[in-house]
Order: C-alpha cells, then structure tokens, then sequence
C-alpha cells in the first residue's frame, strides 16, 4: 500500500475563502439582524476593504510581511461580506421591503413554478409595485395560496405571469407544536418572511414575461418534456417517477412514493444530482469526440459541454446539488481545455464558495448540505475504497458498494438529524436499484430526444416498465423486518460531534496520526455521557400534550417507551397527524408502540382510560367539552379542553364540571375564545388559548 499523499495548503486554495464566507453567513444566523447592527457590520466590512487597498497600494506586495496581513484582511471582507449577504433582503434591514409600508394593493409576478393539489396553487411572488395613494416601487417575497372553487381546478398561472392582489397578508408562523416542521425557517431561507390566503376572485393576471427570460425558456422546455412523458407512459406513478429523476419535476409525485425511496435508503435517486449532469456531460462528450483531434476546436467543445450542462441545470430547477455538479463539471471542463490539473478538493471548495456568494441562504439548505456532505464522504473514504477493488472482476461491485457507503458516511448523520430516520437495508437497496436506475436514466433522456413515432413508444414502454420493476424491489426491501430505524432524535452537538468522530478517525487512520486516533476514543466515550445525562433530563415522569392542530383535535400522552393519541383523525397516517403530532410521539416511542384512540370511542389499556370524552392517564384526568353530550353530578377534572363554540358560560359548566385549568383551542370562533378567557378570569380558573400558541403540554401528577 502506497503513504497517502501528503495535504498541502496549496492544494485547495479556495478552503480558507470557504470557510470564511461560510463562518460569516453562519453568523448571521445566530444574531437576529437589525438596522443598527446591519450598519456595524457595513462599517467593519468597508474598513477591513480600506485596509487591504491601502496594504496592495502601499506595498504592491512586494513586501512578503505583508502577506499575512493582507490575507487576514481578505478573510475579513468575506467573513463580514457574508452577514451582510444574509442580511441584506431582510425587512428589518431592507427598507424598501413591502411589509415596511401601508399599502392596498401589490403587484409582481410569480417567481417559481406553481403547484396546484388538492383545490389550491401555492407560489412565490416577486412583489415589484405598491398601491396606495399613489405608486410606488417595493421589494420582497411573498407567499401566495389562491383556493379555487372545486378541487379539479387548473391553474392559469406560470413562472413569470404579472399578477395584482389586494395587500392582505401575514407573517409565516413559527411551529407551534414540538418537532414540527418549522416552515417558517423553511421560507425565511428563501428571503420569504410573509404569505396570503387569496379566493380566486382575488388575485388577477396582467400579463406574462416577468422574472428571467433565461429560466422561463427552461421551464417552458420541461413542461414540453412532461408532456411527452404523459403521452408515451400511462403509469401515473412511474411517469411522476420520470418526471421527477429526470427533469426535476415532482408535481405528480405522492408521499408513499417518496416514503418508499426514504425508507429503502435510495431517495437520492428521484433527486436531480451529479449523477444526472455527469450523464449529460457524457453524452455531450461522446457526440463531440470528433473535436478532440485539433487543438482549435477545443474551445468550441469547451462552449458546447458547458452550454449543454447549464441549460440541463436551468431544465431541472437550479437544485443546490445540481448547481454543485454543474460547477464541478466546469472546473474540470475547463481544466482540460487550459492543460490544468484539477484537485477533487478544491473543486469542491470553489464550488461551495461560489454558490454561497450567488445565493447565500443555500448554507441552511438541506439538499445543499446533504450535497456535499455526500460528496465529502466520498473523498474521505476513497483510499479505503481503492484497497477494497484489487481484484478486477469485483471491482465495480465492490467500487459501487464503497461509494455507496462512503456517501451514507457523509449525509446519513444530517440525514437522520433532519429525518429521524436510518435506512437499515440502504446497501441491499442501493445493489438492486443500480442498473434498472442507469437504464431509466439511459431510456428516459432517449425519450426526450427520439421523434415522436414507434421508436418512442417502445422506448416509453422499457421506460415505464423500468420504473414499476424499481418500484417492485423497493417495496419489498421495504416491508422487510427492521427496514427502518424510526425516532431517532439528536440535537446538533450529538451530529457534530458525529462528524467530528468520523474526521477524526479518517484523518488519523489514513495519515497515521496517534492524536486524531485518540480525540476519536475520547469523543466515543463521551456519547454515552450525553445520552445518560439526557435520559436523566427527560426523567421517568408521563406527559401529555393538547397539540394546536386549529380546528381538529390532537391530545398526546407519553409514557414510558408507549404512547397514545387521542384525535378526530381517521388513523395516523392522516397528512396533518404526521406534520404536526407524529414527531413529537416518536421522540418517546417507536411507531409499532403509539396507540390510536378515536374521539368518542372508549378505550382501556396501559393506565390509560377513555370514557365519553374523559381521558384517565395516571392520576390527571382530561376532558373534552363541546356541549354535545350532558353530564348529570358534579365531575372532577384536571384540564377541561373547551371546543366548537359551546353556548353555555364557563360558570354554567362549572356547576357540573369543577376543573383546576382551562384550555381554548382554535376550533372556537375569536368572540368565543374572548368570552372564555374573560370569564375563566373573573372565576380565577387559569386558562391557556392554543390558537396562534405553543402547544400546552405538562407531566402527569
């Protein structure tokens, strides 16, 4: 076995200039922005840039003492250069934000694609003009959901329609359950802080072309490929499937597909990646071999690739990992038109720093972290990889296997930090998928390129029947026992500390460093301390939780390793019960162990007693008043939950049911939840309103 390489600076200059933007974006995360500090920041970046000018003009570099400095003073234009990236389109920040302003009508176009399910279409607008008095230009994002009058409505909107509505609108929320998603964060990463409910009469076009010529071209082309999908594949599943692995496009995509490609560990195969851009990159190659024999046409190729994997990129949506494939690609296509040679890791640094610098909100992107994670991983473990494929016939297998685990290595950990979830048969699924995936890769670009006729058909029929044969492996690895490790639940020092105790043994493993060897050991025997130490947190004690679920009704109790859910759901598996219950019941228990009680039905098992309306868990008892059943005699409760607008006044239903606190929840119309809360003050009952508040939860007594 040949000493690994030796890592110089040199070899991935762009590192330094990486981590420095990157450090100052992260920054920007931690301090909430604020004009006064905005304007710090501004002053510290504009000083560290008058430093360094004065440093090259002073010196013209020829004074090597002074290479240090003005390095340092680099870093720091790009460390506060990053904050003020960040901050910049923020309204607390950006003064000429449409929220800044009292305004009765706005007016912009639709920045992204539309996506219309279930009777709504949601988009991001672009709000360009304010109407008030008078006109006025304004800047800033806005989410907008527009309800049709029937679920099988079209949209008649697209990317890059000028649309005109009234200026009604809110903040995005925060979650207001444990583990819930947090949307909020989710937009505010897309410099959209604000949204609006509209009726179709609402909202009006006046006109179309807005937005990028460039990207509305592009899109324009992938609706035309979608249409060629749906007219040579009658699946509607494995045409989503095509669609979405393909071209990037997921409107027809369902969720027990994409928990099928999760839970088998191969989700990255319906994500636009490197593997598609590598695969366009070869195919443009290969048809453009006849210009590697004369020098003067390399340029030409170098023109034609990159045009052909940008215009590819622009098709699909400009995903972060597709971004980070097509810069990748470009540095090596350009390193081999100028005889360069290209480093693997500064490749990946300098497409990182000039992601961030186009669109520095991409750090907080999962798809963009999990990206290059993967690709890290991949680079990591390579010099294991290449021991392992000695042998000749084995060494595709086995290269693939390694990769495959190598990329597991990089993005499972954040994976399972954002996901709570670990493919157990991830390899077994990877081994299957491999070439039925190559080939619908192979078959689905034919399609797009071969004329319609029989040719395209045939080509449709391997297509599809590709993708159901997929699907068919899939869901067999899936309902294998143990497929998934469900609940896992970290917080971000157990994943950092993950990763450290993963750099760490690479580091010293492959370089033969005794002192990374041992900061690995020290961090191993450190995550069984945080786990005692967060078990005795946590502590044995039961919980339940009235979750805020608007109008439905959603009560959790917890205890040890079981838990049930009280829900005028249908089952578990409704869409809004795995949004905004189901995280925070698996954080206690596994999925098999969390019980299902409708409402109104009785129930008796595990300490837990279910009885017209009443929930007996432990020694609190809860229940549920909505004025639709009559109790005779005098009851005793701990939490009465008040919904759907009884009639009666709190001191009427005190006469028969006595409880120690109150809770008002959103199905209740906004005079009544006032009315509740004026009277529970005047009877000195603590009360808490759910609607528009964190969920109420307490341990039981």
């Amino acid at each position: 076995m040949k000493p690994p390489i030796p890592f110089h600076r040199g070899h991935a200059p762009f590192a330094p200039l990486l981590i420095a933007l990157a450090s100052g974006i992260t920054v920007s995360y931690c301090w909430l922005p604020s004009r006064q500090g905005y304007a710090v920041v501004v002053a510290l970046w504009a000083l560290s840039l008058a430093t360094f000018i004065y440093v090259m003009v002073r010196t013209r570099l020829r004074k090597q003492r002074y290479y240090a400095f003005a390095g340092f003073c680099v870093l720091s234009i790009l460390f506060f250069g990053g904050i003020l990236s960040a901050w910049w389109t923020h309204p607390e920040v950006n003064t000429a934000h449409f929220s800044n302003g009292q305004y009765r009508a706005l007016a912009g176009y639709v920045a992204d694609e539309p996506i219309t399910r279930n009777g709504t279409t949601r988009f991001p607008m672009a709000v360009t003009h304010a109407y008030g008095q008078g006109g006025c230009e304004v800047s800033g994002n806005l989410m907008v959901t527009v309800r049709w009058p029937d679920s099988l409505s079209s949209s008649p909107f697209m990317y890059g329609d000028e649309v005109v509505i009234p200026a009604r609108f809110s903040e995005v929320p925060p979650p207001y359950n444990p583990g819930e998603f947090n949307y909020r964060r989710y937009l505010a990463n897309k410099n959209t802080w604000h949204q609006a409910f509209l009726s179709s009469e609402e909202i009006h076009k006046l006109g179309k072309g807005a937005g990028n010529l460039f990207v509305y071209i592009a899109l324009k082309w992938r609706h035309r490929f979608v249409r060629k999908f749906k007219q040579f594949m009658h699946d509607g599943e494995a045409r989503a499937v095509a669609s979405t692995l393909i071209l990037g496009d997921r409107a027809e995509l369902n969720d027990d597909l994409l928990q099928t490609y999760s839970k088998t560990g191969t989700i990255h195969v319906l994500s636009v990646s490197g593997m598609h851009v590598v695969l366009v990159f070869w195919i443009c190659s290969q048809l453009m071999r006849w210009t590697n024999q004369r020098r003067r046409l390399r340029v030409v190729r170098c023109v034609v690739l990159l045009t052909a994997v940008w215009v590819y990129a622009a098709i699909t949506g400009f995903s972060p990992s597709v971004l980070r494939a097509s810069l990748m690609i470009s540095f090596i296509i350009a390193a081999t038109v100028f005889n360069q040679e290209n480093r693997i890791g500064n490749s990946v640094c300098a497409s990182a720093f000039f992601l961030l610098l186009y669109n520095p909100k991409f750090i907080a992107d999962i798809g963009f972290q999990l990206s290059y994670l993967a690709v890290l991983g991949i680079v990591a473990l390579a010099p294991i990889g290449r021991i392992l494929s000695t042998r000749r016939i084995i060494s595709p297998v086995t290269s693939y296997l390694w990769m495959s685990v190598s990329a597991q290595a990089g993005a499972g950990p954040m994976a399972a930090y954002y996901f709570h979830q670990f493919p157990f048969y991830f390899l077994l699924a990877n081994l299957f998928i491999v070439l039925p995936a190559s080939a619908v890769m192979y078959l689905g670009f034919a399609l797009l390129m071969i004329p319609v006729g029989t040719v395209a058909a045939w080509t449709g029929y391997l297509l599809e029947n590709a993708i159901i044969f997929i699907h068919q492996v899939l869901h067999y690895i899936e309902q294998l026992p143990a497929a998934t490790v469900n609940g896992i639940w970290m917080d971000s020092w157990d994943c950092l500390m993950i990763y450290m105790l993963m750099g760490f043994f690479a580091i010293g493993f492959q370089y033969r460093s005794k002192v990374c060897i041992y900061a690995g050991l020290f961090l191993m025997a450190l995550f069984p301390i945080r786990s005692v130490i967060s078990r005795y947190r946590l502590g044995p004690q039961k919980t339940y939780i009235v979750f805020n679920v608007g109008r439905n009704l959603a009560m959790g109790l917890i205890g040890r390793g079981e838990a049930w859910l009280y829900s005028n759901a249908y089952s578990l598996e409704d869409r809004w019960v795995r949004y905004s219950v189901t995280p925070r019941l698996e954080q206690s228990a596994p999925a098999d162990r969390i019980h299902f009680i409708p409402e109104g039905g009785c129930y008796t098992n595990g300490g837990v007693y279910v009885k017209d309306q009443i929930i007996q868990f432990g020694n609190t008892r809860l229940m549920v008043y909505d004025e639709k059943k009559t109790y005779s005699g005098h009851l005793d409760v701990d939490v009465l939950l008040i919904r759907n607008n009884p009639r009666s006044s709190l001191a009427q239903i005190l006469t028969t049911i006595r409880c120690r606190s109150l809770l008002i929840d959103g199905s209740n119309y906004p005079g009544t939840i006032k009315r509740f809360a004026a009277e529970a003050s005047e009877e000195g009952v603590p009360f808490y309103v759910l609607k528009d508040n964190f969920a109420y939860q307490s341990r039981v007594l």
